[in-house]
């Protein structure tokens, strides 16, 4: 069970007042917030960082990938310690590992060490992940559960612009190494605030029925709406952290001064903060059948034009239109997945398809390194990079309108 759907299904166990709660949600929406910030400053720190270390773009995409790799343990092992220790312990652990580990970045000089501070950076966020949104829901009343989830989630593409923002004013004069030094600071930093939470456990359920992994998932006719979900999840993180970890080396690569790629960086996480905002208010208002299926539309739209453009203005353009319809993509998906499910089996459901999403988070910048060094048909570099997602797109959109119009909805 996934840990978001499992603290959702759950009541809160600890009642805290309302300047509590919002210290809570403030303090886990920050450490969200640092993961954007996080992958956003790797990718932002490549093209001066890559080449100092005399990495190939195949390396490069190893360490972004190396980095999501720690972040999918990371999540799995967080979230079975916080059964026993409690999640704010967890989480004092996790903002601990990843706030060391992203200050030991700057000092790595080879590949084999910086493999290792990306993935151990990874494996703290991500041990964080599901403890900041369980802590949340344990202690926020079911009428404002939604909102909280939701406030927390735009940490991070806050995380990832605010990143942008600071390297486009201070990069040339105080260096790449100060993207990680307040990636690292700035968590030890939250250790007290996180201090001051509650250490929430889940709640032990008496009479739960057991639910088999492969009934619930594929069992009752849920078959093809799992394969569907598994198909759009993992396309959509592929290209996602494809577009987090390489935008600005693909905007370098393309003669651009790099101030231009990190501009590229920041409208992508402005805008797709409003994407989110406003595509959800829409699947409230007109349902996610009409929605979802047209994101994939607006998605592809901003592909091509970061395909097939090149102009600054055009290219800034496309970026951000990427950035409103995939970030809002992203999280309407978590939002869709648990009705495809009986309560019995949602959040194995959605736990699963998460998971394999994470697996996409991996291989879309392995995939985007390969593409760069070897191109695709005619195309190398970046127009190849860019034209590599194309197809991601189209597939993971036609997954997206079968699903909404195939598959079967589970109410209960």
């Amino acid at each position: 069970m996934s840990a978001i759907d499992e603290a959702v299904l759950r009541a809160p166990q600890v009642k805290l007042s309302g300047g509590k709660v919002f210290v809570l949600i403030l303090t886990c929406a920050m450490i969200m917030l640092l993961e954007g910030f996080d992958i956003q400053s790797m990718g932002i720190a490549a093209p001066i960082l890559m080449p100092l270390l005399k990495l190939d773009p195949v390396q490069a995409g190893q360490i972004f990938s190396g980095g999501q790799a720690g972040v999918v343990l990371g999540a799995l092992v967080g979230g079975m310690l916080s059964d026993t220790w409690g999640r704010r312990n967890v989480l004092l652990m996790a903002v601990t590992i990843f706030g060391l580990f992203s200050i030991a970045t700057v000092h790595c000089f080879d590949f084999n060490t910086l493999l290792a501070a990306r993935a151990l950076t990874g494996f703290g966020l991500g041990a964080a992940m599901p403890n900041v949104i369980g802590m949340a829901i344990d202690t926020v009343s079911p009428r404002h559960r939604v909102k909280a989830v939701t406030a927390i989630m735009a940490g991070m593409p806050i995380g990832g612009a605010l990143v942008a923002l600071f390297a486009s004013l201070y990069l040339k004069t105080l260096g790449w190494h100060w993207l990680f030094y307040l990636g690292g600071i700035v968590p030890l930093i939250l250790i007290l605030p996180v201090l001051g939470l509650p250490n929430t456990r889940p709640k032990k359920e008496t009479g739960a029925a057991r639910v088999n992994a492969f009934t619930g998932l594929f069992g009752g006719g849920r078959a093809l709406s799992t394969l569907l979900l598994w198909i759009v999840f993992f396309l959509t993180s592929s290209v996602l952290y494809m577009m987090l970890n390489w935008l600005p080396s693909l905007m370098a690569a393309r003669g651009f001064d790099i101030h231009i790629g990190q501009m590229a960086s920041l409208v992508f996480n402005l805008v797709s903060v409003f994407g989110t905002l406003i595509l959800g208010a829409w699947i409230d208002r007109f349902g996610y059948r009409a929605a979802l299926p047209l994101a994939y539309v607006g998605f592809l739209i901003g592909i091509c034009g970061m395909a097939f453009t090149g102009t600054v203005d055009l290219l800034l353009i496309s970026a951000g239109v990427v950035g409103f319809f995939l970030l809002g993509a992203q999280y309407s998906l978590n939002g869709v997945s648990p009705m495809y499910y009986p309560a019995a089996a949602r959040g194995l459901g959605t736990g699963a398809a998460i998971a394999v999403g994470r697996i996409g988070s991996v291989t879309g910048p392995l995939m985007a390194g390969y593409v760069l060094k070897t191109g695709i048909g005619p195309l190398h570099g970046p127009a190849g990079v860019a034209m590599a997602m194309v197809p991601l797109v189209v597939v993971a959109g036609l997954a997206a309108f079968a699903l909404t119009r195939q598959a079967t909805i589970i109410t209960d």
